[in-house]
């Protein structure tokens, strides 16, 4: 299911930094020197080069992982100076936090409601959750409702799924939102144990 045509809104070129030929944000080289280029700001599925979407194997994205890691490995910029080294190493970088953002089912749904300009705020405290978490004084009573917490999380990531595959990017962002202040929640949880 795609949420976003691929090339929608592709930013204009920007100048090679060796030689100033023109190269698109999601390029690793330029096609007119081949030198490393600093990593453009794009979303985390412009730079894996993946359609936008909710669904996502596994396997593709260990796959894209693999060839970038291929393509980027240290050895293969050893000699072509610290500038190149140092670019590429913020190209991986790049590129491990995009693979790390489409693993994440939430961060993977916040990518795409941006993308589709239909983010919710991000919440600044668990909500309910953390309320009923932060009441609980015995340790028992504590585990028992993270257990909870989770256990419902779950079942919002997977009404979060139903919501994109119905395209429903109001009801998306309502079940992010939820999903999002459950995390931080369990997050508060774990400072207390």
């Amino acid at each position: 299911m795609d949420m976003i045509t691929p090339g929608e809104g592709q930013p204009d070129p920007l100048p090679c930094w060796h030689c100033g030929a023109g190269v698109a944000a999601r390029a690793l080289f330029c096609h007119q020197c081949g030198a490393i280029q600093p990593p453009g700001d794009v979303d985390p599925f412009t730079r894996l080069g993946l359609l936008p979407s909710f669904e996502i194997e596994t396997a593709t994205l260990d796959r894209q992982a693999a060839g970038f890691a291929r393509i980027l490995d240290p050895s293969r910029f050893a000699a072509r100076g610290e500038e190149a080294q140092a670019i590429a190493a913020r190209q991986r970088d790049a590129l491990t936090h995009a693979i790390a953002s489409l693993r994440d089912p939430a961060a993977r749904a916040r990518a795409l409601l941006t993308l589709a300009d239909a983010a919710p705020a991000k919440p600044r405290n668990g909500g309910a959750w953390e309320l009923r978490l932060a009441v609980v004084t015995d340790g028992p009573s504590l585990a028992r409702l993270v257990t909870e917490v989770k256990t419902d999380m779950q079942a919002e990531l997977r009404l979060l799924l139903d919501a994109f595959r119905l395209r429903d990017l109001s009801l998306a962002a309502t079940r992010l939102r939820r999903v999002e202040e459950m995390a931080l929640a369990l997050t508060a949880a774990e400072g207390r144990r």
